[in-house]
């Protein structure tokens, strides 16, 4: 029962940062369920925490997709920018699917730490006003979305805290910049979500499905996409700048998270 409420009370957070930031709620959501499996479950921390990304991934579908319904519905894409990442994004989540279990992350995990903080420093002294800085070619582009699926699969993240600070860099629309993450994010967690499955080994724990464990997704996931919908719409309300600080300190939560976390 305590496993339960813990999911939901989560799953409510998870939605409300996931519409207003374009992220998945990967951060939360893995230590959530990877300690919920060593502590209620006491399933090996290596099991518990491969469970937790996998997990992670797969509930980005769900919140991904509404997320992605109701910025498209808002007008709030970009057709032409998301097609300059999107096979990129999905050879890198496949990728990092098929061989999840096999990398060490404490390297990638340093940059990543490394990253949060340096894109909200970018994000806080960015100039407004300045004249849009023109993308890379797209060969560059879908490296760039390869290598941030890539490094989002291996955390559990929708890649958002990487992909809204990159299009902000590029004076993209704030608003903007998160509605082409969660799309972005929705193909990330399909991606990864289908290699991991193809990938899995088979385990004896009930309620698992490869490494996702199926009661996470119900209670935690599920919860969290009418949070989801109204925060997606709450972002049309709310002015760039506030957006832009927001995500900054958020993503120095993150770091510090990141930096706390044992895994």
């Amino acid at each position: 029962m305590i496993e339960i409420i813990l999911y939901l009370i989560s799953g409510i957070f998870i939605g409300s940062i996931a519409g207003l930031f374009g992220i998945g709620g990967g951060l939360l959501i893995v230590p959530v369920v990877t300690y919920s499996l060593v502590y209620f479950h006491h399933v090996s921390f290596d099991i518990a925490l491969l469970s937790g990304v996998s997990t992670s991934l797969a509930s980005i579908i769900f919140s991904g997709i509404v997320a992605s319904i109701t910025h498209i519905k808002n007008k709030n894409f970009d057709m032409g920018i998301f097609r300059r990442f999107m096979w990129g994004v999905l050879f890198g989540s496949l990728v990092i699917g098929f061989f999840l279990k096999q990398i060490p992350t404490e390297i990638i995990k340093t940059c990543f730490i490394f990253y949060t903080f340096l894109a909200a420093y970018k994000i806080i002294k960015q100039q407004t006003g300045v004249r849009q800085k023109k993308f890379p070619a797209e060969l560059i582009c879908q490296s760039i979305g390869a290598i941030f699926a890539t490094l989002s699969g291996l955390i559990g993240i929708g890649g958002g805290t990487l992909f809204v600070p990159y299009l902000l860099s590029k004076n993209i629309m704030p608003k903007l910049a998160v509605g082409i993450a969660s799309v972005l994010g929705l193909f990330i967690g399909i991606g990864s979500s289908c290699a991991i499955f193809f990938a899995a080994e088979t385990t004896e724990m009930n309620h698992m499905v490869g490494y996702i464990y199926l009661p996470a997704i119900v209670f935690l996931t599920l919860p969290s996409l009418l949070f989801v919908k109204l925060s997606a719409t709450w972002l049309l309300s709310i002015p760039d700048t506030t957006i832009k600080k927001a995500f900054a300190a958020l993503l120095v939560v993150i770091g510090i998270l990141m930096l706390i976390n044992p895994y």
